[in-house]
């Protein structure tokens, strides 16, 4: 198995990691939290899928990457196949379309990147979700109750763990040493 191969699956593992990673806190941290009108819905796998679209240089990939992982938290998640499998490889493609605007990954840049993707993402499903007439909720109480508690919460965890996601997703993604 060549380096690059190893590398991939390294990929694959880290972003169902993350995956796993929102499960875990959802179940057992955040469902004491959610009892209020709050929902707080933790998206790490959004922030892994994030970094590593900042840093691997083949679109296929990106795509192949949004389109899979979509459809694996739809069917986890939903059990309605379409949401996350439409907008995660939209979200992805657009990130991979605009990065050539910055320089090199840093904190500013992928923290504004993750922001927009987020909302991008939670409105998105919101505005599908009302089109399917599977949401109740009018926009005001969207944004207070469901995007705003989201937005806060992932903001703080990518602080958190900006530094070892973002370290670790430049191992994976360089298969040379010193180049990408």
């Amino acid at each position: 198995m060549t380096i690059k191969s190893q590398k991939i699956i390294g990929q694959v593992v880290f972003v169902m990691l993350a995956f796993y990673l929102d499960g875990l806190i959802k179940w057992a941290f955040l469902n004491n939290m959610n009892k209020v009108n709050l929902t707080i819905i933790p998206q790490l796998m959004l922030m892994v899928l994030v970094m590593l679209t900042m840093r691997i240089d083949s679109r296929k990939m990106i795509l192949i990457y949004g389109i899979v992982f979509g459809l694996i938290y739809d069917s986890y998640y939903f059990g309605l196949i379409g949401l996350y499998t439409i907008l995660l490889p939209l979200v992805l493609v657009g990130i991979d379309h605009y990065k050539f605007l910055f320089t090199k990954p840093s904190v500013g840049y992928e923290i504004s990147i993750y922001f927009i993707s987020l909302t991008f993402i939670q409105s998105g499903i919101y505005l599908l979700e009302k089109l399917f007439r599977l949401a109740s909720a009018d926009v005001g109480d969207f944004i207070t109750f469901i995007l705003g508690p989201t937005l806060l919460w992932n903001m703080i965890v990518f602080f958190v763990l900006y530094v070892p996601f973002a370290n670790l997703s430049d191992w994976l993604v360089s298969y040379r040493r010193g180049t990408k």
